[in-house]
């Protein structure tokens, strides 16, 4: 896994590096300032480009600097914008050798009115924690306007104005075309909006050690290479890939216990049992003809009859799935009751049993069950009572509040999905895209998750991994058939 720092944690490994390990300041800031010349060297044509460097007067501005010293040397002359009043030690270090060494470059100390074909972004880095205002502000506008007229921008470990822990804005922002990432990727380039902001983002190495990073991150994300299924022994049978038991579709929504069942199958389980309301066995069946149908009357109290077929299907099943189309009724809560009580096995939870939850917390409080929930943002604010707003601001420390309170893996769904466990562990999932805000989407997502927990893979795990394959799917199913032609059906079709 790729380890993904805050700003604090990065602040906290950048001065260990520092004072404990003995790399000094200015061989990172000269780190710095090689590894984001060379991205910008891969990006463009430097000789033939007028640049523009705009540094702030924190260590960012320093790196700025020496990347312009670094430019010179190289006989590339770019302008250095000064924005801001006294510089840190280390920006006016770099900006003292800069001027002995070049006293011919050209440093501004205001903004120019004419425009430039590159723009470096070294005003704040990660350190910011306030609005950006002032003359900061001014310079944030002259970089975005410049990059409206066709400017290429790049910034220096972060688009200055977006906040790196949360991804948040910070008043005005710089839309980059690309960041170049000091040591670690923060969630800040990840999170949206300022995952947007941040443009493509290049991860470079500036000398502090990966041990060092590792030990201070509790959020991650995957490897590319890590995305995929424990590969299959030759010596197995269909119950070696775990049994799934689904109980979804209320009456009239057959739509939502196909698309979870289906799922789960093409992710690999080898078994697939649907219990679902018995308006809806035809359906099924004839959809899915993989799956093992068994049915429950909806409008009716679940009598012993219908716990006895319940218990029987957990004894049977290796993880359950409940939730997609179920109804909020009577006997839909009577079902979700009982299974949180007596099922015995993993459960992942979705869609309206997260809303019968948040009617009865109770109901999810009382339980002892290894617990996955799946909720979007809106289903969230209903579990917590925190608005749509303030939880998309803050979706790392919402869900992982939620699993330490509740004792559950929490995927918390939004244009970044983040998952959390009790202890504090965090993945934030970058595959998918916007082709698959569609209905269904979610359906199938929670049939991957318990297919992947089926396969005996811890719920952290198998909810991050199932995150992935999901998104991995859509991107597949965006490349093919463009999001704006994408249902929740090609989901389940480039499952991989």
């Amino acid at each position: 896994m790729i380890p993904v720092l805050t700003a604090k944690q990065m602040t906290d490994a950048d001065r260990y590096t520092q004072e404990e390990l003995g790399l000094s300041q200015p061989v990172l800031m000269e780190r710095a300032a090689l590894s984001a010349y060379s991205v910008i060297n891969e990006l463009a044509d430097v000789k033939t480009l007028r640049t523009l460097i705009v540094c702030g007067p924190g260590n960012n501005g320093g790196d700025g600097i020496a990347l312009a010293r670094i430019m010179c040397e190289r006989d590339i002359r770019p302008a250095v914008f000064l924005a801001g009043g006294k510089r840190s030690e280390g920006a006016a270090s770099q900006l003292d050798i800069l001027k002995k060494i070049y006293p011919d470059v050209e440093i501004r100390d205001e903004l120019p009115s004419e425009r430039y074909d590159l723009i470096i972004d070294a005003l704040f880095g990660i350190s910011l924690n306030r609005p950006v205002e002032g003359a900061f502000e001014k310079a944030v506008d002259y970089i975005n306007e410049s990059h409206r007229m066709g400017a290429m921008v790049i910034a220096m470990d972060m688009p200055s104005g977006v906040d790196a822990s949360t991804g948040q804005l910070l008043g005005a922002a710089v839309m980059a075309d690309t960041t170049v990432a000091f040591a670690s990727f923060k969630a800040g380039h990840l999170l949206f909006p300022g995952a947007m902001y941040s443009g493509e983002v290049v991860l470079k190495d500036i000398g502090i050690p990966e041990s060092v990073l590792d030990a201070r991150a509790d959020i991650h994300i995957f490897h590319d290479r890590e995305i995929s299924l424990p590969a299959r022994s030759p010596y197995t049978n269909k119950g070696s890939y775990g049994k799934v038991l689904i109980i979804a579709g209320s009456k009239g929504m057959a739509g939502a216990a196909i698309l979870c069942a289906e799922a789960a199958l093409r992710s690999g389980s080898g078994m697939v049992m649907v219990y679902t309301d018995e308006s809806n066995r035809q359906i099924v069946q004839t959809a899915l003809p993989e799956a093992i149908v068994t049915t429950y009357n909806g409008e009716k109290k679940q009598d012993a009859s219908a716990r006895k077929a319940l218990d029987d299907a957990f004894s049977w099943c290796d993880t359950v799935a409940i939730g997609p189309g179920l109804s909020k009724s009577d006997s839909a809560k009577e079902i979700l009751s009982y299974t949180l009580e007596h099922a015995g096995v993993p459960i992942v939870i979705d869609a309206d049993a997260l809303n019968i939850i948040a009617s009865d917390a109770g109901i999810l409080a009382d339980s002892s069950a290894d617990v996955i929930i799946t909720p979007h943002v809106g289903e969230m604010s209903r579990l917590t009572g925190i608005a749509t707003e303030e939880i998309a601001k803050h979706l790392i420390s919402t869900a992982r509040d939620f699993s330490k309170s509740y004792g559950v893996i929490t995927v918390l769904k939004d244009a970044r999905t983040v998952i959390t466990s009790a202890r504090g562990d965090v993945m934030i999932n970058i595959n998918g895209n916007n082709g698959m805000a569609t209905a269904g989407s979610g359906d199938v997502l929670t049939g991957i998750i318990a297919s992947v927990r089926g396969r005996d893979i811890d719920s952290f795990t198998a909810a991050s991994l199932g995150c992935a394959l999901h998104g991995r799917a859509g991107d597949a199913a965006k490349a093919a058939l463009g999001a704006d032609h994408m249902i929740a059906g090609d989901i389940i079709k480039y499952i991989r």
